[in-house]
């Protein structure tokens, strides 16, 4: 399939919030807070941002839905399915050490993997003691994506960035009260980020310039000294601020993903190859973050921060590149068509 210049874009951009998130994934947030917010700040908007630029909403809202379901919650569940009994064999068989072992017990991954919440939470049913993970994101997409089929019924753009600017206040607020099911008030702060997505795929034009990127850099750094965006909890700081910095943030790294499609070929396929199919990308890196403790073992061999970090984000990108590989060679294969 042929790919116009936005398209390039965004599959850079996939690229880089892959390797974003197993970065965000690794960092030990204590040690290096300022890094780890400054980073939280550009991963999880441009998740959302690229799910709202694949969602198209010239088909029927019945299309809309299946393809969410094809793209977030079947990989979401298939995932799960596998990780709450392999849960339970690393139990029986005592190994621990060699691989995750994230829940007490097989009902307590099947409660978190039915409610969506990724860490211990006050639920509507009391405080759940476990989550699902990283999965949340899968669940959070799939939700998203509804909502902003939705949504965009309403034709005044006007009205729909106040809805959607409200709904991420409200979930931000909410989230400090209660955690709703299926990582609802999640969804609804990446709403703004993936309305976003859908208006950059529909406008002709967009540019903006260096400085934009400078004041990218600027607001985030700035914001990073106090807070990060915590997405998987709907932990806005500072409401409409936050939003507004996240924005200005992702839209420095729309630029730099343009530039390197303009002007380095070779960067711009690289990351493309890494940025391709999203969806498996989110879930099988989940399913590694979960199950297997790269970083443990690569600490017992090397003591050095800074190459012991890099080290485990390369093995973990090189690992959900082959798992991805042969996923999607599979489907393929009895699909007769490439998944997307």
């Amino acid at each position: 399939m042929m790919m116009n210049n936005k398209d390039r874009t965004v599959q850079i951009l996939s690229g880089f919030s892959l390797m974003m998130l197993i970065f965000i994934s690794i960092i030990n947030p204590q040690n290096h807070s300022i890094v780890y917010h400054f980073f939280t700040w550009l991963t999880w908007p441009t998740i959302f941002f690229i799910a709202g630029y694949k969602l198209n909403v010239n088909t029927t809202l019945v299309a809309q839905i299946m393809m969410a379901v094809r793209r977030y919650l079947i990989p979401y569940f298939i995932v799960g399915i596998l990780i709450i009994p392999l849960n339970k064999v690393v139990q029986l068989l005592h190994i621990q050490g060699w691989l995750n072992a994230p829940f007490l017990g097989m009902g307590k991954g099947l409660k978190a993997l039915l409610y969506g919440n990724s860490a211990p939470v006050v639920t509507i049913f009391g405080y759940f003691d476990t989550g699902i993970g990283l999965l949340w994101i899968l669940m959070a997409l799939f939700v998203a994506s509804v909502l902003l089929s939705l949504i965009t019924k309403v034709r005044s753009l006007y009205v729909l960035i106040f809805c959607v600017v409200l709904s991420a206040g409200l979930a931000s607020y909410l989230s400090t009260v209660i955690q709703l099911p299926w990582s609802v008030e999640s969804a609804m702060v990446g709403l703004p980020f993936m309305l976003f997505g859908l208006k950059y795929k529909q406008m002709k034009d967009w540019s903006a310039g260096l400085a934009t990127v400078i004041a990218a850099i600027l607001v985030d750094w700035t914001i990073s000294m106090s807070s990060g965006l915590d997405m998987a909890n709907a932990n806005v700081p500072f409401w409409i601020l936050g939003i507004v910095v996240a924005f200005i943030s992702l839209s420095g790294l729309v630029i730099i993903a343009n530039y390197i499609d303009f002007k380095f070929s070779k960067f711009s396929k690289f990351f493309s190859k890494i940025g391709s199919h999203l969806s498996i990308n989110l879930a099988v890196f989940a399913f590694i973050s979960t199950m297997i403790p790269v970083g443990n073992y690569v600490s017992h061999i090397l003591s050095n921060g800074i190459v012991n970090l890099s080290i485990v984000l390369l093995i973990m990108l090189t690992i959900t590149m082959v798992f991805k590989f042969y996923i999607v060679k599979i489907f393929t294969f009895k699909n007769g068509r490439e998944v997307e």
